[in-house]
């Protein structure tokens, strides 16, 4: 594994093996790091591209739009003479996968945990918004923290989740600013009309069951595979990271020929 920054991306990342290309986006308060117990396990034939958005792990601040950054990740693997990757990507990693298919090249497009429907989140963020930029924002985070689940984890993989989190006002908020700033009718149109130019392969994975209607800007994608694996909560990757590779495994396979 070779880990290096992007001078002019200013992005971090893990580059290992030879093969498929995977680029792997972490969620919200991770790192890169977060994807070792998934590239440990992918085997031979694929490499993996694993970054740190701006302001997590090694990758600067701070916290930019998922527009530019979309740019900023194809910019980094055009430095690397990588074209048409398979994007994996959890929780605001899997929306930027999804912006980014919708954009550039791409062999296929997954994402853990997001179902792209911002609705009900806009409503929360807005209704929270003066404490979020407060003094209160760490007891209005732990609500998030809450539900993200990690305890469900098993151990070592908890605890590497656990020292790759960083909770910092300025870039949370800095990567919720434009939900807050938008007009949520307007923006959730928008998410949907860039996942209905999705053409490729893409693959969805909840680690729960989904509420009716909840997958909205998901059901746009015309090559859709939406699997739900109740009871493992926010991290389904990490929960049972066996059965998310191999699951993964096979759809690079799929996409690769």
């Amino acid at each position: 594994m070779t880990t290096a920054t992007e001078l002019g991306t200013r992005l971090t990342y893990d580059i290992e093996g030879e093969g498929t290309p995977v680029v792997l986006l972490h969620g919200l308060t991770f790192d890169r790091t977060t994807w070792r117990p998934i590239t440990e396990r992918l085997g031979d034939g694929v490499q993996t591209i694993a970054v740190d958005l701006p302001g997590h792990g090694a990758s600067p601040g701070p916290a930019v739009t998922l527009d530019e950054l979309v740019v900023r990740i194809h910019e980094l693997l055009a430095s690397l003479d990588i074209d048409e990757p398979v994007v994996v990507g959890h929780s605001i990693g899997a929306s930027l996968a999804f912006f980014y298919a919708g954009r550039f090249p791409a062999r296929g497009v997954v994402g853990v945990d997001q179902p792209l429907d911002v609705r009900a989140f806009s409503a929360l963020l807005k209704q929270i918004e003066p404490v979020l930029r407060g003094p209160g924002f760490a007891s209005a985070f732990e609500r998030f923290q809450e539900s993200m689940e990690i305890d469900r984890i098993p151990e070592p993989l908890r605890s590497l989740v656990y020292d790759a989190q960083r909770i910092e006002q300025d870039v949370v908020v800095g990567y919720w600013e434009e939900v807050l700033r938008s007009d949520t009718d307007a923006l959730q149109a928008r998410i949907d009309d860039g996942l209905a130019s999705i053409e490729i392969p893409a693959l969805a994975v909840f680690g729960r069951t989904m509420p009716e209607g909840s997958e909205h800007g998901l059901a746009r994608v015309h090559d859709l595979e939406l699997e739900e694996w109740p009871g493992l909560g926010h991290f389904p990757h990490l929960v049972d990271a066996d059965r998310f590779t191999a699951r993964l495994r096979a759809f690079i396979d799929r996409v690769a020929i």
